[in-house]
């Protein structure tokens, strides 16, 4: 075949343009992988049903937490943070969406529905569960999370411990522990809450993958610590029994010196692998807790499901050395909703849909808010059609004050059984408490300062919407 002087050209001129493009074309490739081979590596590690005091470097006169008071000393630090929801579910979908329950729509930790525990097994109950809790997983899985956002960043995502909403493919992670399959226990971890208690392998595994793909990575370390059932190694628990009130309480004090362990481990298998300097470590509670001194394995009044500090305050730590200048914040209130606009923040990506929270590394940001948010379900989901219907309390914290409001006023409180865990009605009336003086609740000061209950309120309604 001949080409003409014309043609040959013109063939010319189509091959430089499809070589440009080429070229083009594998430049950004290669820059897309350099740039995500430059963000840090992220590490969630989230502990499970532990009150805020109980750390040795927030002042627990027995209990030891050595790896977490240095993780907390060498990080960006707030011991005044705040969860969205006392109990973990709701606690855990905030962290990962960046929104609070009623916007989200997990509101508590199972649905509602009829069914015979006294002639049913837990299997039967679990699949029974599975078509309600649905509506509430597959609405909660149409939102963005910080699993969606890591993706499109080439992220290698690691799911471990405590999850609720699904398997962890369902949760957007690349690998991951938990099925959720209800005919083989699945609820809120099943094969994930081995981790911690059973070793680290699974993550030491994923980080050596995530090494040889040179991908950088986020894990979820939510492991089943300190939470029920307290069954800590016997040397923990002798090392607790003398100093403890009771030996229930000594169990609870060992489970969590058990966890600070783990947190060890994890901490000193980053060293290992050279990966401490471009990894963001996070620290949080996803509930309180307070151990009934009678009772093995039980909280008491006012602790976990509860709106009272003792259910949800925690301290948050963001470590990246070089990166987050070290500080110990006692006095700003934060909330674990501004760890997802954090995040992305630092990995420079807008977010679908607004969020309520900040970013704390802007302290001009930081400053120019003034409340943050907690919001207090029912632990069973009344309606998942209608989350919102199993409201308890709503909580507004503005420097120094803290105000409680009960969904409705002049109801009696009473504590009930029932379902899987403990339920505490509504308080009777709204209260206020100076919560930087009085950080234990003991002094309501609702009827001192009534103009002050009337401006929080305001403002607690203002931000309430259940446009659900």
């Amino acid at each position: 075949m001949k080409f003409c002087h014309k043609e040959i050209v013109g063939l010319f001129i189509i091959t430089v343009f499809v070589l440009i493009g080429c070229s083009s074309s594998s430049d950004e490739m290669q820059k897309e992988i350099e740039d995500s081979a430059s963000n840090p590596n992220i590490i969630f590690i989230l502990s499970d049903d532990q009150a805020w005091t109980d750390y040795s470097f927030m002042g627990h006169p027995h209990i030891e937490t050595p790896n977490i008071d240095e993780l907390a000393s060498q990080g960006l630090t707030f011991t005044r943070g705040y969860l969205p929801a006392p109990v973990c579910r709701p606690s855990l979908a905030s962290l990962v969406t960046g929104l609070y329950p009623h916007q989200h729509g997990v509101t508590g930790n199972d649905p509602a529905f009829d069914f015979d525990r006294e002639s049913g097994s837990r299997t039967e109950w679990l699949e029974a569960r599975k078509p309600v809790d649905d509506v509430v997983v597959d609405r909660f899985n149409t939102l963005p999370s910080l699993t969606d956002y890591l993706s499109e960043l080439n992220y290698l995502s690691l799911q471990t411990g405590k999850w609720w909403e699904g398997s962890w493919q369902d949760g957007g992670f690349t690998h991951g522990m938990t099925h959720g399959d209800p005919s083989r226990g699945g609820r809120h971890g099943d094969e994930g809450l081995a981790i911690g208690r059973e070793g680290m392998q699974p993550i030491e595994d994923f980080m050596d993958e995530a090494q040889q793909e040179n991908k950088p990575f986020f894990i979820w370390y939510a492991p089943f610590m300190p939470h029920t059932p307290h069954t800590p190694p016997d040397s923990l628990l002798e090392k607790y029994l003398p100093n403890a009130p009771s030996e229930s309480v000594a169990n609870y004090w060992a489970m969590i010196d058990w966890f600070d362990i783990t947190v060890g481990q994890l901490l000193d298998s980053i060293e290992d692998r050279g990966l401490a300097e471009n990894t963001l470590v996070v620290y949080l509670t996803d509930n309180g807790w307070v151990q009934n001194p009678a009772q093995d394995n039980q909280f008491i009044w006012p602790s976990k499901q509860s709106p009272y500090d003792n259910g949800i305050r925690t301290h948050i730590t963001y470590k990246w050395p070089g990166q987050i200048a070290s500080r110990m914040d006692t006095t700003t209130f934060v909330s674990t909703n501004d760890i997802a606009a954090t995040v992305l923040e630092i990995l420079d990506v807008e977010p679908r849909l607004e969020m309520p929270g900040v970013n704390v590394l802007d302290q001009e940001e930081l400053e120019s808010r003034e409340a943050v948010y907690s919001e207090d379900f029912n632990h069973d989901i009344a309606d998942v059609h209608e989350p919102t219907k199993s409201l308890e309390h709503r909580v507004i914290l503005k420097r120094p004050w803290k105000l409680i409001v009960p969904k409705e006023e002049g109801l009696s409180k009473e504590e009930e059984f029932s379902g899987g865990g403990r339920f505490i009605d509504m308080i009777e009336e709204a209260e206020l408490y100076h919560i930087v003086n009085d950080p234990h609740e003991k002094h309501n000061l609702a009827s001192e300062h009534p103009e002050i209950v009337r401006e929080l309120r305001q403002r607690l309604n203002s931000w309430w919407r259940t446009d659900f």
